[in-house]
């Protein structure tokens, strides 16, 4: 039995043990519909709508203050806090703070969400329970688009102008040189785990994979692949999944056996192209105009067939009142048992049910 079917079979029994079937019949109803990846829902009920006070985007979830934060037009933080269904949530707001593309929560202190700041060079430390900003720091040439080396806990400032790395650790003591790049990126992740400093540029111009002891770091591969969203594996630090602009394909991707060089590993068709991509330990979810498709990331397995397995899809927008139906996606943030998705100049929040593995 290979590694893939194997890993199935685990997961459909432990399926059975949630469903409470024991013994003989555990064994007759691994092949029901409660024990497929994906048959249930972490919670309920499926589709839930919040409307906010403000538009949102690029959300990020606190599991310190189990909210979501993410940015508005105007360029303050807002904290949004679930309702009743149907009606408002309770939203907070922080000061302006000339804020970049993204927001950044540290994995070192949950208490704290970093914001760059390009037009004043620096990098916002902000208390999550007050809204605040606690410090600030210099993080190279006009941080917009945050991300964290999670393995040294620092801090990966992406430049304006997409042509800048600069590493620099969480208080802003100690800041590594900036490493400048042939291409511009739109967006940067760091590795979850290692000693060395690890992260994917990704734009349109393609994927690069940077890896090494210092900074500028070596370029350890590329992707000609014109990329719009992405997201990092939870688990496999060089993996990435990634789709183009109008794209309706999903790739894994991943650096070739050896570390040097980079491949397409899997692939998935999607019934529209994809605006937003997340991920976590498990899950893979990719949200079009219409739909929430989750899919299984198989850290462990890989890919043997080239395909990237779906586990469920929902359809969150038919729901949506007539104020939102046309609204374009402005981020998605995953949490514990739920994935959020906002609207660009509509004030809604959807919150969807992740399905159960």
């Amino acid at each position: 039995m290979g590694a893939e079917t194997g890993s199935n079979t685990a997961r459909r029994i432990r399926a059975v043990l949630r469903c409470g079937v024991v013994g003989a019949a555990a064994a007759a109803s691994i092949t029901t519909a409660c024990s497929r990846p994906g048959a249930s829902l972490e919670s309920s009920p499926d589709v839930a709508l919040w409307r906010a006070a403000a538009p949102l985007h690029e959300p990020v979830w606190s599991y310190h203050t189990h909210a979501l934060v993410a940015l508005t037009d105007d360029h303050r933080l807002a904290e949004v806090t679930a309702g009743d269904q149907g009606n408002d949530a309770k939203t907070r707001f922080s000061a302006p703070m000339a804020s970049g593309r993204n927001l950044q929560i540290s994995q070192k202190d949950e208490r704290v969400v970093f914001v760059p700041q390009p037009d004043r060079g620096k990098v916002a430390a902000v208390d999550l329970e007050s809204l605040r900003q606690v410090n600030d720091f210099d993080a190279g040439p006009a941080p917009a688009y945050l991300a964290e080396d999670a393995g040294l806990r620092m801090l990966l400032a992406l430049s304006a102008d997409g042509m800048a790395v600069t590493p620099v650790d969480q208080y802003g003591y100690r800041k590594l040189p900036t490493a400048t790049t042939t291409a511009s990126a739109e967006s940067i992740d760091g590795a979850n785990r290692g000693r060395d400093l690890d992260y994917h540029l990704y734009g349109s111009s393609g994927i690069r994979h940077f890896h090494g002891t210092s900074s500028p770091p070596a370029q350890r591969g590329s992707l000609s692949i014109d990329v719009a969203v992405s997201a990092g594996d939870g688990t496999a630090v060089t993996r990435s999944y990634v789709a183009g602009h109008d794209d309706s394909t999903l790739r894994a991707i991943d650096s070739r056996r050896g570390g040097d060089g980079m491949e397409v590993l899997a692939s998935a068709q999607l019934p529209r192209p994809i605006r937003e991509l997340g991920t976590d330990d498990t899950r893979i979810y990719a949200a079009t105009d219409r739909e929430l498709v989750t899919l299984e990331t198989a850290s462990f397995t890989g890919f043997p067939d080239g395909r990237i397995p779906v586990l469920r899809t929902i359809d969150y927008r038919s729901g949506l009142p007539a104020a939102a139906q046309g609204a374009h996606l402005s981020g998605m943030a995953v949490g514990p048992r739920r994935v959020y998705l906002t609207f660009a100049e509509a004030p809604y929040v959807v919150s969807i049910a992740k399905p159960r593995l």
